[in-house]
């Protein structure tokens, strides 16, 4: 399921930290955890496993946010970004069955989304959570990395390498991923050799972006991730649905992986 959070500014110049990413799925833990204490700390310190991989995954992604287009509703400048729209939106994620919707609108209705560090405070006043109709899936769709997506090879005693969507070793490593998420969601294996990618952008027009993770503390890190480019996922419908609801590639929970979808192309 797929929420659309329509948030209102307080002001017409609220600056923020460009990197609100960390920040955001703090404040949507503490919702969820406000809500259910047992499924948020579920959620946050585990998620879900098998015994097949050892592998975790939250099941869940957020947007960058958006703005209506040709209005100049943001800027960015060295400090963060400042926002001067009155209203925007930011777009949530779940794999999860539909029965929980009632329960996720319950948690977002009507409140505040705090976007606070110690450099910047701000509050937006959520004005509607609106459920979005469920897309019409096939087994071959291209889509678009609306949010950063993070494909690494682990490096033993380094740090990961970040691949870009162009380098072969990505292709096998999203559809791992994918598959593992699938199973461990599911029950239900599936082969790699059944998930099929294609970049369709020119790799010199793809766009990267590094997030940062406790900001500005001792325990900071960096993530990486590309964005703004297309690609066509061939699979079967059900994984693509797992792909599409939770995100593609690692730290879908911390706003990575999100994707809109291009075309459907069995149309």
């Amino acid at each position: 399921m797929r929420f659309r959070l329509t948030l209102h500014n307080p002001t017409s110049a609220t600056a923020i930290t460009w990197n609100y990413n960390y920040l955001l799925m703090a404040w949507i833990y503490e919702r969820l955890k406000l809500a259910d204490a047992s499924y948020a700390n579920f959620l946050h310190q585990e998620g879900y496993t098998s015994t097949h991989n050892q592998k975790r995954f939250k099941y869940f992604t957020f947007s960058p946010f958006h703005f209506n287009p040709g209005r100049n509703e943001y800027s960015f400048n060295k400090n963060g970004m400042v926002i001067k729209g009155e209203n925007f939106y930011l777009d949530l994620s779940f794999y999860m069955d539909k029965a929980a919707e009632k329960f996720i609108v319950g948690v977002f209705r009507d409140q505040k989304m705090k976007v606070e560090n110690n450099r910047f405070r701000a509050a937006f006043q959520i004005g509607q959570i609106t459920t979005m109709p469920e897309p019409e899936f096939s087994p071959s769709m291209i889509f678009k990395a609306w949010a950063p997506i993070n494909i690494a090879q682990k490096q033993e005693g380094r740090q990961d390498q970040y691949l870009r969507p162009e380098e072969p070793d990505f292709s096998e490593l999203l559809a791992l991923n994918l598959a593992d998420k699938y199973q461990n969601a599911t029950g239900e294996a599936i082969s790699v050799n059944e998930i099929k990618y294609e970049l369709l952008t020119d790799p010199e027009k793809i766009s990267s972006r590094k997030i940062s993770i406790k900001e500005q503390s001792r325990a900071e890190t960096q993530i990486k991730g590309y964005h703004d480019f297309e690609f066509k996922l061939t699979a079967p419908i059900e994984v693509i649905k797992c792909g599409y609801y939770s995100g593609f590639g690692r730290f879908n929970g911390q706003g990575m992986g999100m994707v809109e979808i291009k075309r459907n192309n069995e149309l």
